[in-house]
């Protein structure tokens, strides 16, 4: 207070020691808080790291079994990435090296490990990733309408025309040609500047679609002009 300046050593120090008594409890149990909140963050972010670097070391052992067999048993790590570290991208990636192993022999089966990815992935990419593979499985199970639904109303960027491409594909077994030229010409648009290679593949996609009768008449049309001998 202003008025301590006038109080002698003597006074000060009596009303120091009064301050302490009236607040001391309150001062300690404010440091001990304090200083439990920096224990308990700094007890967080061991425990984060520490459980990052076990996912990290059981997703290396998955993904050099693999890497040395596509056919290699990868199930202990992956479970124990699926039970204890399914937070972590390490699982997400370790599920969907079960779900390409799985694909080569039972379709169906890599549908659960690929639904897990699309459920439990915190990383946009890695969700993408699932729910891309998850539409083109169904389209090879040939069920167009759970593959329709997996690739519809997805849009983020630099997966759009991986989407497009799906759909397109969907629409040319529906017979839906005009549909899936648009989606073609979609994809085609949507594609990243580092993907543009991949055009002649879409471009060749559209090149085989069937002319529609509209077409059709139009070229022809055009053909008999043309051979409409000049006067």
């Amino acid at each position: 207070m202003a008025d301590d300046i006038f109080l002698t050593p003597e006074e000060q120090d009596e009303r120091a020691k009064q301050w302490l008594k009236d607040n001391g409890m309150a001062l300690v149990v404010g440091v001990a808080l304090g200083l439990g909140a920096v224990f308990g963050y700094n007890q967080y972010q061991a425990r984060q790291i520490s459980n990052a670097e076990q996912a990290s070391a059981l997703y290396t052992e998955a993904s050099t079994r693999f890497q040395q067999s596509e056919l290699a048993d990868i199930s202990q790590p992956l479970e124990r990435l699926k039970s204890d570290f399914s937070h972590t991208p390490y699982a997400a990636k370790a599920v969907l090296l079960r779900a390409k192993q799985l694909s080569v022999s039972d379709l169906s089966a890599a549908v659960p490990e690929l639904q897990w990815v699309v459920d439990n992935a915190k990383e946009t990419g890695l969700k993408h990733t699932a729910l891309i593979r998850l539409a083109k499985v169904y389209l090879a199970l040939g069920d167009l309408d759970k593959a329709h639904s997996t690739a519809s109303g997805k849009s983020s960027q630099g997966f759009d025309s991986h989407y497009l491409e799906i759909l397109g594909d969907i629409a040319v077994r529906r017979d839906e040609i005009d549909a899936a030229r648009q989606h073609y010409q979609g994809a085609i648009d949507a594609l990243a500047p580092a993907d543009r290679g991949y055009s002649r593949i879409l471009t060749l996609k559209m090149n085989r679609l069937p002319i529609d009768d509209v077409l059709a008449e139009a070229e022809a049309d055009t053909q008999a002009e043309a051979e409409v001998p000049l006067q």
